[in-house]
């Protein structure tokens, strides 16, 4: 008499052990405006020493992140106003940032609904245009920069949650510019709030 178990025993052993076997887990999306406020620090021309006030800066994050350490995100974070600040000389101003970065946190299994924290960096563009009144010295600029920050994601619900963000901008090298030295070198950092979407 054969020993050997019949195909539907194996069938159900195979199911069993597959079932058995940790899948990783499943990679999700977080959607996320922002809204927040700037710290600049460049020395391209500021006729209304606006640069050192804070302004109002807006954007959003898609983030792809899986149940380990490592995802990536898309970020692009608009700050109208960074040179004006009574409009007596610049008429309008604004700087924008966008970035595709790298995301290192903690594995989602530690922190489903606590405080998962992040840091993310990566490269991209950097965009800051200037048009004064009496168009002296408009200045407009695209360059490379990179970015580095950090922080934290709490989850509220399955699929809510708030993000808080602290983010370091600078151009990768200096440029021309109307500028105070040689050359131009854009700089500024954004401390950030938003609600995630989780999909």
């Amino acid at each position: 008499m054969s020993l050997a178990p019949t195909r539907p025993l194996r069938a159900l052993a195979a199911a069993l052990l597959a079932l058995a076997i940790p899948k990783p887990a499943a990679a999700e999306w977080h959607f996320t405006p922002l809204v927040g406020t700037t710290f600049a620090n460049t020395n391209l021309l500021d006729l209304e020493n606006a640069t050192g006030k804070h302004h109002y800066s807006f954007g959003g994050s898609v983030a792809l992140l899986g149940g380990g350490i490592v995802g990536a995100e898309g970020l692009v974070v608009w700050t109208p106003g960074l040179f004006t600040e009574n409009e007596t000389l610049v008429r309008k101003s604004y700087a924008l940032a966008i970035m595709g970065n790298v995301v290192l946190t903690t594995p989602r299994k530690w922190t489903e609904y606590n405080l998962r924290p992040f840091l993310s960096g990566g490269f991209g563009t950097l965009k800051g245009s200037r048009d004064e009144f009496f168009v002296v010295f408009p200045d407009h600029f695209a360059v490379g920069a990179f970015n580095i920050g950090g922080g934290a994601i709490g989850f509220l619900s399955k699929n809510t949650g708030l993000r808080f963000d602290l983010r370091y901008y600078s151009s990768l090298k200096d440029f021309e510019a109307i500028a105070f030295g040689d050359k131009g070198h854009f700089r500024y950092m954004t401390a950030s709030f938003g609600v995630v979407i989780r999909r």
